[in-house]
C-alpha cells in the first residue's frame, strides 16, 4: 500500500496511517533552529525537528512519540496531544484532525468562551432576522447575543449575565410564562444539563452551573433524582407559552437549534409558531 492509500480497520473507520503521513509532514516543516528550546542542541543550520526533539518537547520518551507518529493506537492523553501540536506549531484544523484521528473527539477547551468575536455572518444572520425571536447561546448556556424580536418576548435575555437555563429553572417569571412548568419545560432542560454533567471535567463553569441550580431549587432535585432521560439538545420542542408580549394569551412555539460552523461552540437558536397561530394578539 504507497502512503497515499487510505486503509480501513474493522470498523471502517480510517487507521493510523493517514494521521502518521500528516505527522510526518507537519514535523518536516518546522525548522529546529526555530525552536527556542532547542537553542544550541541543533547540529547544523535548516534541520527539521527529529522524533526525539519532538519527545524533548512534550516531555515523553522518544518511543512514545514515536508510536504516536506510526499511527499506532495508545492510550495518548489530551495533555500530551495538546503538546504535540505547540511543538508541531499546528493550526487549529491541524490540531482538530489530529484529535478526531488519534482519540476520536475535539480538542479540550477548543474555541474559548472568552476573547472570541462573532463571525461577522452569524451575527449579520441575527441581527438581520426580524420575523422570529432569535438568539445565540454558548455550551453553558449564556446568551451571548439576541435579535430585537427576541428581548420584546423575553426581555430577561437584555440583563447581564442572562442565561437560559438559571433563567427558566429558577425564576418564578418562568414558572408563569412556561406553561406545564415542571413536565414541558424543566424535565427537557435537566435532561440537557445532565449530559453537561459529564462533559469535559475540566470545564468548571458547566458544572458550577449545574451545581448551583440543584443547590437553589427544591423540584429541580427532586426531578434530577426521578429522572435519567438526556438530551442533548430540544430542536424541535414544542412549548406553550404565556408572554406578556402576547397580551398573556397562550402560544404555541417551536425551537429550532442550529450549530454555526465557524464557532461550534454556539448554538443559533429561532423560535417559530406552530402553524395556525396569526402572530402577537
Amino acid at each position: 500500500m504507497s502512503e497515499w492509500e487510505v486503509a480501513l480497520d474493522g470498523d471502517g473507520r480510517v487507521d493510523g496511517e493517514s494521521i502518521s503521513r500528516l505527522l510526518r509532514a507537519w514535523r518536516a516543516r518546522v525548522d529546529a533552529r526555530t525552536v527556542p528550546e532547542l537553542r544550541g542542541t541543533v547540529p547544523r543550520p535548516g534541520r527539521r525537528l527529529s522524533q526525539a526533539q519532538v519527545a524533548r518537547l512534550t516531555g515523553v520518551s522518544e518511543g512514545w512519540y514515536r508510536t504516536l507518529e506510526a499511527g499506532r493506537r495508545q492510550d495518548f492523553s489530551e495533555s500530551f496531544l495538546l503538546r504535540v501540536a505547540q511543538a508541531l506549531r499546528l493550526s487549529d484544523a491541524e490540531t482538530l484532525t489530529l484529535f478526531l484521528a488519534v482519540c476520536g473527539r475535539r480538542p479540550p477547551g477548543e474555541l474559548s468562551r472568552e476573547h472570541k468575536d462573532l463571525p461577522h455572518g452569524v451575527k449579520a444572520l441575527l441581527e438581520q432576522q426580524v420575523s422570529y425571536p432569535a438568539y445565540l447561546s454558548d455550551v453553558a448556556w449564556n446568551v451571548v447575543a439576541a435579535n430585537s424580536l427576541m428581548g420584546e418576548w423575553f426581555p430577561w435575555v437584555r440583563r447581564p449575565g442572562a442565561n437560559l437555563m438559571r433563567w427558566a429553572l429558577l425564576d418564578p417569571e418562568a414558572r408563569e410564562q412556561m406553561l406545564d412548568w415542571e413536565d414541558n419545560c424543566a424535565r427537557a432542560y435537566l435532561a440537557m444539563l445532565r449530559v453537561a454533567a459529564n462533559s469535559d471535567p475540566g470545564d468548571t463553569e458547566l458544572r458550577t452551573l449545574v451545581r448551583d441550580i440543584l443547590d437553589a431549587d427544591a423540584d429541580c432535585r427532586r426531578i434530577w433524582a426521578e429522572e435519567h432521560d438526556v438530551v442533548e439538545h430540544r430542536d424541535g420542542h414544542v412549548f406553550r407559552l404565556r408572554l406578556p408580549y402576547h397580551g398573556n394569551a397562550e402560544t404555541r412555539v417551536t425551537t429550532h437549534v442550529l450549530l454555526p460552523i465557524q464557532r461550534p461552540d454556539l448554538r443559533f437558536v429561532f423560535i417559530t409558531p406552530l402553524e395556525g397561530w396569526s402572530g402577537r394578539s
